[in-house]
Formats: C-alpha cells, sequence, structure tokens
C-alpha cells in the first residue's frame, strides 16, 4: 500500500449532536449554559446509566474548554498551571438541565452492538454555543474559548463603542 492508509481504519465512527440554551451577560460577556442536550449514537447502551454519564460529563468537559479554560504560555512553559489559574467548570457552571439522549442501533461488528461514545458528547458543545451566542446576539466570535473578555470586545465592536486596547 503506497498511502500508508488502512482500507480498514475503524468500524466505530462517533457520531453526536448537541443543542444548548445560553444566556449572556451583555454587561460582563459572560456566557452561562442554562441547557445542553447531547444525543449520541451508542450502538447498544448495556449499561444505560453509564452510557448517559459518559455523554453528560463529556458535554461538561467541552462546555469548560468552550467558554473558561484557556492554557497561557510564556516562552512555551504554561504559567497558569495549577486549578486556580486554569478555570474548569465547578458545579455553578454546569447547565441546570442536562440530558443526553441514546440513539440505539446496535453495530453488527461490535461486542454485544455496543459503541464507544465519550467523543460523541464533546465535540457538539463548541459550535452549539458560539452559534446560540450569534443567535442572541448577532455577534459572532471566532476564537474560542468564549471568555467574558472576548465576548465583552465583540459585543461593543457591534455596538460600535469598542473598549480600549490595555
Amino acid at each position: 500500500m503506497t498511502t500508508g492508509q488502512s482500507s480498514n481504519v475503524t468500524p466505530f465512527w462517533m457520531i453526536g449532536a448537541t443543542a444548548v440554551e445560553i444566556s449572556v451577560d451583555t454587561e460582563t460577556g459572560r456566557i452561562t449554559v442554562d441547557r445542553c442536550v447531547t444525543a449520541g449514537d451508542v450502538g447498544r447502551a448495556i449499561n444505560p446509566a453509564i452510557v448517559t454519564a459518559q455523554l453528560n460529563s463529556a458535554a461538561i468537559m467541552a462546555i469548560g474548554a468552550s467558554i473558561s479554560e484557556v492554557m497561557v504560555f510564556e516562552r512555551g512553559q504554561i504559567v497558569n498551571a495549577s486549578l486556580a489559574d486554569y478555570k474548569i467548570p465547578s458545579f455553578l457552571d454546569i447547565p441546570r438541565d442536562i440530558t443526553a439522549e441514546l440513539i440505539e442501533e446496535p453495530h453488527p461488528n461490535a461486542p454485544y452492538g455496543a459503541k464507544g461514545v465519550g467523543e460523541s458528547g464533546s465535540f457538539g458543545p463548541a459550535p452549539a454555543i458560539a452559534n446560540a451566542l450569534a443567535d442572541a446576539t448577532g455577534v459572532r466570535v471566532y476564537e474560542m474559548p468564549l471568555l467574558p473578555e472576548r465576548v465583552l470586545r465583540a459585543l461593543r465592536a457591534a455596538a460600535g463603542a469598542p473598549l480600549e486596547a490595555e
């Protein structure tokens, strides 16, 4: 084989979708995810409670990466390497309504028809939140995470009253 690619890479593609409802504080730029629904193609859910928890926890992880988690580097070194400075979601940041929908279509080549689902809950929140922000405010921010300052700067620029650069 000249390309080095296998003809049978994987039979288990992760498929999922996420929808969110958000609130935006237009005075601070802070986004709050109020509701999150994640749907995942799980094959067969052998233990539905664990599969639900996996989809929800993947969504929470992705919400953190989307609105608060940023690594700060100086000369190639991470300078916010503690949880005091690297803001992962706390209980107060988790959507008050978070739901996982399990789409079951047993996979013919998988053990008991089950598929991996962790990734299914992780790739939808970022675009869902960014699109909800654009829908709610008319402002699109292209850099992740959607930190309050970035959102506020975009809101102010759109209103013709940009914040001064520091």
